[in-house]
């Protein structure tokens, strides 16, 4: 047996930490090696005992989860998982803001009789421990293009009729950005995959809503492909583009290990919309998207990937280039700018 993965737990509620590392401890490859009531002893923690991943609440004395993030990210980059009670009784802006300073993950706090939830738990903090990430992104980011925004682009005439979007941990970033830059008058309508906790959908979408021009939301059944607008796929369903101008909402079988599915999205795009369709690749764990990256390119449209050097896991994209379906790498803090080139029918480079 390999060495274990080392876990600080981090919550101002005793019975909640005693829950926690209840439910981390069924799992022999884990071990919890501190906890914490409270950020500053988190931050204390995190420079004495390095853990491989932190599991973080939100709300606590002293300093707030959130604080206690921006500070980790900065000087003990750690991968660390947000958790909450109920992020439905919470602002959007509270549990997302989480991912936008630098947490990966979002899940529910294991509940008092805990059994899948706890396993859900176990496999997460497993899988965010073979993730390498960065010092707190805001230090890394360039900064914000002039006047808020990208400049408008061209309103007819563009030749993109959806934009398919496949993205995992650490995308909501990167979309964050990309949607708060995207002028009102984009004209392609934009469709997103994002893996996400199912309590968190909701909030994910009034968070990315909030910032942007455009109008985001969760998609429905049937709904129009209109400009201006970015639907999300909703939790526990695959969405799909069954003909131009309509998305469709269907339960199903994961496929790449996820519904909604990515690969699934992107392959109903290279269908109803051939040279038209437009795709790109966030960062993400595993390959999901790949192959819907593929279909696209064999059908005639234009692929994108956001590039190793600013992807938190590069395994989603780097899957798509190694099918050869990436027409250009593009940074996660320029995809905003890229896109409104391209649909202005500007070129880029090969490979950038």
């Amino acid at each position: 047996m390999g060495k274990k993965v080392s876990v600080l737990v981090v919550d101002d509620s005793h019975i909640c930490r005693q829950l926690i590392c209840e439910a981390l401890s069924r799992d022999p490859d884990l071990e919890v090696v501190g906890t914490c009531a409270n950020g500053q002893e988190a931050l204390d923690a995190a420079r004495d005992l390095r853990p491989q991943v932190i599991t973080m609440d939100v709300e606590m004395p002293v300093m707030d989860g959130l604080t206690a993030v921006e500070h980790i990210m900065a000087e003990v980059p750690t991968p660390i998982l947000m958790l909450t009670a109920d992020p439905r009784q919470q602002a959007p802006e509270l549990t997302c803001r989480a991912l936008e300073i630098g947490a990966l993950a979002l899940q529910i706090k294991p509940s008092i009789d805990a059994g899948t939830e706890a396993w859900n738990l176990s496999r997460e903090v497993k899988l965010l421990s073979s993730v390498r990430v960065i010092r707190h992104i805001h230090s890394k980011r360039r900064p914000p293009l002039p006047g808020g925004g990208v400049a408008p682009p061209a309103p007819v005439g563009m030749p993109y009729g959806v934009l398919a979007v496949a993205s995992s941990t650490g995308g909501p970033q990167v979309l964050f950005r990309m949607v708060s830059e995207l002028p009102a008058d984009f004209p392609t309508p934009i469709v997103i995959v994002q893996h996400i906790n199912a309590a968190f959908s909701e909030s994910l979408a009034g968070w990315l809503a909030n910032s942007s021009k455009l109008k985001v939301r969760l998609a429905q059944d049937g709904e129009q492909l209109l400009p201006g607008n970015v639907l999300i796929a909703p939790p526990g369903q695959h969405m799909s583009i069954p003909f131009r101008g309509r998305v469709a909402l269907r339960p199903g079988v994961e496929r790449d290990g996820h519904m909604p599915s990515g690969t699934v999205l992107l392959e109903s795009a290279a269908k109803a919309y051939g040279r038209r369709a437009m795709g790109l690749i966030l960062t993400g764990m595993g390959e999901d998207g790949a192959d819907g990256m593929l279909a696209i390119k064999q059908a005639g449209g234009l692929t994108l990937a956001q590039n190793e050097e600013s992807c938190v896991v590069f395994g989603m994209p780097g899957a798509a280039v190694a099918r050869k379906a990436v027409d250009h790498l593009v940074h996660g803090d320029d995809v905003a700018s890229t896109l409104v080139r391209l649909v202005r029918g500007e070129s880029l480079s090969v490979g950038r």
